[in-house]
């Protein structure tokens, strides 16, 4: 009885020994690439927001903490909390418009769930900036939503829908509920049945079986979907920029303001710094609540 599990095991371990140096000779090439690709920029833009910008360039001599403290300036400030509070809406919304989809989703068969995929991803199959011009003649004062309300008599003036919040959500949600709606759906079909039909004949209703089975075991899918949308959603630019108007920018916005239009290279990084600090900040206190339920 003790020995099957030792033999199917050790095939197994000696595998591992044989592959060990070579894991190394497959993943180098990735680690280098991303080390000279993301960590070697990321690091130099930290490094360069500790330094004062002048008119002859970056002055790597001296070391201030002045880009840094700009940024609680109530006009940078400002644009900080209304990029976390578009983040935060549009999530939420994903996540609660994500849950009955993916269950629907879940219940159809292979073929349906093939088509239905496909067209829950078809945003991406469009450039954003050709989705975000296609949203400003539905969104606009002579769009197709205002039109048809003043056709139907239920308005007299325009209804805003964008150059503000309102339009960076509306132009965010359909493409980045997706990054919520893929894991859940995975977490859903993979689900043992039998856990709920052993739920049931406990006594336990529906309701109960999907509030105190379905949901825990499909928090951790749901948690890493809403993460990647907010993430993604924080650091969107072309949907705010032509959605949200000149005066809606948000942080990613200003960030290339700043970097290509005023070459302030410094004060760029230390907004690159401050988006990327923050965003980790919300996902580790995600994870953290998660971890204590």
């Amino acid at each position: 009885m003790t020995t099957a599990p030792v033999t199917a095991a050790a095939p197994r371990a000696a595998l591992g020994a044989r592959l060990g140096g070579g894991v190394w000779l497959f993943l180098g090439p990735a680690i280098v690439l991303m080390a000279a690709a993301y960590l070697a920029p990321l690091f130099d833009t930290a490094v360069i927001s500790f330094h004062p910008n002048t008119p002859s360039g970056i002055d790597r001599g001296h070391w201030i903490l002045g880009n840094y403290a700009r940024l609680i300036d109530d006009y940078y400030w400002s644009v900080l909390v209304r990029t976390l509070r578009v983040s935060v809406i549009i999530t939420l919304f994903s996540v609660a418009l994500a849950y009955p989809v993916a269950v629907w989703l879940a219940g159809l068969g292979p073929r349906g769930q093939t088509w239905a995929i496909l067209v829950y991803m078809s945003p991406w199959f469009v450039n954003t900036v050709v989705k975000s011009f296609g949203w400003t003649l539905i969104l606009g004062n002579n769009g197709l939503i205002n039109n048809g309300l003043r056709s139907l008599g239920l308005i007299d003036a325009p209804v805003r829908l964008m150059l503000n919040e309102t339009g960076i959500v509306i132009g965010l949600l359909p493409g980045h509920f997706l990054f919520v709606l893929l894991p859940l759906w995975a977490a859903l079909k993979g689900l043992d049945g039998n856990l709920r039909w052993a739920a049931m004949t406990l006594g336990a209703r529906p309701r109960q079986v999907f509030l105190r089975v379905t949901v825990p075991l499909t928090l951790p899918a749901l948690l890493a979907g809403a993460i990647i949308n907010f993430t993604m959603n924080m650091a969107a630019f072309a949907a705010p920029a032509l959605l949200g108007g000149t005066r809606t920018r948000v942080l990613s916005f200003i960030a290339y303001q700043v970097n290509l239009e005023e070459l302030n290279w410094p004060f760029g990084g230390a907004l690159a710094v401050a988006l990327l600090v923050v965003t980790l900040g919300f996902v580790m206190a995600a994870q953290a609540a998660a971890r204590t339920r």
